[in-house]
């Protein structure tokens, strides 16, 4: 089995906030999940493969979460971005579940 190398420059904090998606300027929406995210990334999983390299709209449907930061309540919570866009760095087949899902790597486009 291939060996992957970590790449995350950022701590991931887990998630399990529906999302919804769409390739860049175009219309049609997808289902999918937020499972874990950064300040310049997230992982997303969805029933449909994304291609590498294409810029996504990425929209956080219902956040619940709770602060699991060391923040003190100062503003400084690592909070999931509710909108952004971003770049298709990865795409595999999930093992193990039954219907078909890929997780996707998301890194985000910040601003300028």
């Amino acid at each position: 089995m291939e060996q992957l190398t970590e790449k995350r420059c950022d701590e991931r904090l887990p998630c399990r906030t529906p999302v919804e998606w769409e390739y860049f300027n175009k219309h049609q929406k997808f289902q999918g999940r937020m499972l874990n995210y950064s300040q310049t990334g997230a992982c997303i999983e969805s029933p449909q493969a994304l291609i590498d390299g294409a810029t996504i709209l990425v929209r956080l449907e219902a956040y619940q979460g709770e602060c699991g930061a060391d923040c003190n309540n100062r503003g400084e919570c690592a909070w999931p971005r509710t909108i952004s866009l971003g770049e298709v760095k990865w795409c595999r087949n999930l093992p193990g579940i039954d219907a078909q899902r890929f997780g996707v790597g998301v890194r985000y486009h910040l601003p300028v």
